[in-house]
């Protein structure tokens, strides 16, 4: 006589269904007028601008507005991007390159600054650099 057994178990798979995140600049980083030297550098953070290839001119923080899930939290990094003369860090609003936001049910609002390193002598007049800005659920 043969014994057959079948044994089956029944589980369950959990998971939480999220709303897509949304980023948009509202404003436009400016770090204002920097010297054409090279080996000079100007920050722009949450507290001031500062460095010794600053000059005194109108400044603003660069603005996102980011939503998704309510009551979620999210990491958000920018990367550096440079050229063969200029290297541009973004800093975010805890002076790091990496940070995490609570979300609530309306649009959170953050602030970037950056920093530029003048490596070598650049073109004068007006620069502009693209930078990336990648926000993940966490």
């Amino acid at each position: 006589m043969s014994l057959f057994m079948l044994v089956v178990a029944v589980s369950q798979a959990h998971f939480n269904l999220v709303t897509p995140v949304s980023i948009e600049q509202i404003r436009p980083m400016d770090l204002g007028m920097i010297y054409n030297q090279a080996n000079v550098n100007c920050q722009l953070d949450q507290f001031n601008r500062q460095g010794n290839g600053c000059l005194t001119s109108d400044n603003q923080l660069g603005q996102f507005k980011i939503q998704g899930n309510g009551e979620s939290s999210i990491n958000v990094r920018v990367y550096p991007t440079s050229t063969s003369n200029v290297l541009f860090t973004p800093i975010l609003p805890n002076g790091n390159q990496q940070q995490s936001f609570a979300l609530s049910e309306t649009a959170t609002i953050i602030n970037v600054g950056g920093k530029v390193d003048v490596l070598n002598v650049e073109n004068v007049g007006q620069q502009q650099l693209s930078y990336t800005i990648e926000v993940n659920y966490h």
